[in-house]
């Protein structure tokens, strides 16, 4: 049997919200910016409304993978500039806000 501890570390992370686009960190307006985060959006009732969004990785290194993050999950940055997408329930069991 193999043990495995959990790695601590401090990140950086935005939850997924309807206007996302306004609040987003500078780190994930880049991302946005250079189209390797998508915002999805949906019509309903005739109106267009932001359902998450799909981060693209590499697609050489990667083979084309993404993860897609709906209204109310994390997307998370670590140490070293990987992103994650973290679901609220997870998010609020695995991080706690770091004292400045």
């Amino acid at each position: 049997m193999m043990k495995y501890k959990a790695i601590e570390q401090t990140v950086q992370a935005v939850q997924i919200t309807p206007d996302i686009e306004m609040i987003a960190p500078d780190w994930l307006a880049k991302k946005m910016n250079t189209e390797e985060i998508m915002i999805d959006r949906a019509q309903r009732d005739g109106a267009i409304s932001v359902i998450g969004c799909t981060i693209y990785f590499n697609a050489r290194r990667y083979k084309g993978s993404r993860l897609v993050a709906r209204i109310g999950d994390y997307v998370v940055k670590d140490s070293v500039g990987r992103l994650n997408v973290v679901r609220k329930n997870d998010f609020d069991r695995l991080y706690k806000k770091e004292e400045v």
